[in-house]
This record gives structure tokens, sequence and C-alpha cells, in this order.
């Protein structure tokens, strides 16, 4: 299974994520609309993707009460049935992430929430700087390892 991952050393805050997104989903560039957020804090200069983490246990889900959420078996993400979903917004409250929205589309309110694009995500493919990305997650610790090594090789040379 993919897992998203995200790198906000990375992140310059161009904002192509949430535009692809947002255009993507509702056919308009408006990042209010996105399902990736950019959070900034000038004072540090950072800028940090944040989007569903389709979490174990997804809170969300169990906050569902008329069971409008579920899971997707193949890629795992959290997915909504609008006919079931009666905008209580108890998946808002639950989620640990702030990363589902109530918005106002033409013919009414909905909530929206990542839904990963089906297994192929949109976000990822336009991040410049890979500070977002979609890897298997058995790549993720073998990555880590290799910085963990590259950086400790470094350490050697400096000290000789």
């Amino acid at each position: 299974m993919k897992v998203f991952m995200l790198d906000p050393e990375r992140c310059t805050g161009c904002h192509l994520c949430e535009l692809t997104c947002s255009f993507n989903k509702h056919k308009v560039f408006n990042r209010e609309l996105s399902n990736i957020r950019i959070e900034k804090n000038e004072d540090m200069a950072l800028n940090v993707p944040i989007k569903c983490m389709q979490c174990e246990g997804s809170p969300c889900i169990y906050a569902c009460v008329t069971g409008a959420l579920y899971k997707d078996e193949d890629t795992g993400a959290v997915l909504l049935d609008n006919d079931k979903c009666i905008l209580c917004k108890a998946c808002i409250i639950a989620c640990p992430f702030g990363c589902i929205s109530l918005i106002s589309k033409w013919n009414g309110l909905q909530i929206s929430l990542c839904d990963l694009c089906s297994g192929d995500p949109e976000c990822v493919k336009v991040c410049r700087e890979r500070s977002i990305y979609y890897i298997d997650e058995k790549k993720i610790n073998r990555e880590k390892r290799e910085n963990t090594f590259s950086k400790v090789i470094s350490l050697k040379v400096e000290k000789g």
C-alpha cells in the first residue's frame, strides 16, 4: 500500500498543489476548495502542507453516525457517500489534522476530504520540490536508512 508523505522543509509555498486539487475536484482554481492546504509561518519562513493522513483507526469514520464515510480497500483513502451524509459535521470535529471541510457548492453545502485521487494524487504530480509524495510504505524505511547512512558517512569524512 502507498502512503502520502509530507516534507515541510522542501515546501516553497507555491500553492500549486492547492490549485490543482481544487481544479481537479471542483473545476475552479480556488485554494479554499482544496483538500490540501499550505499553512505558513512567516517568522520562521516555513510552509507546511497539511492534508488528510488517512489515519489508522480513522476517527472521522468512527464519528460518522450515518456510515457515510468508509475506507477504500485498494487505496486506503477515506471516501464519502454523499447520499448518506447528513452534514452533522461530526467528521470535521473528529479529524485530528483539520483536513475535512464544509464547502459551499452551487447545489448547497457538502463535506470535502481528500480521496487520494483514486490512488494517483494530482497534487503530488505538480509538486516541483517533492515536498509531497505518494510512496510505497516499504520504501519509506529504506529511504530513511539510506539518508541516515549518508549522514553518518559525511560525519565520518568530516572528522577524518
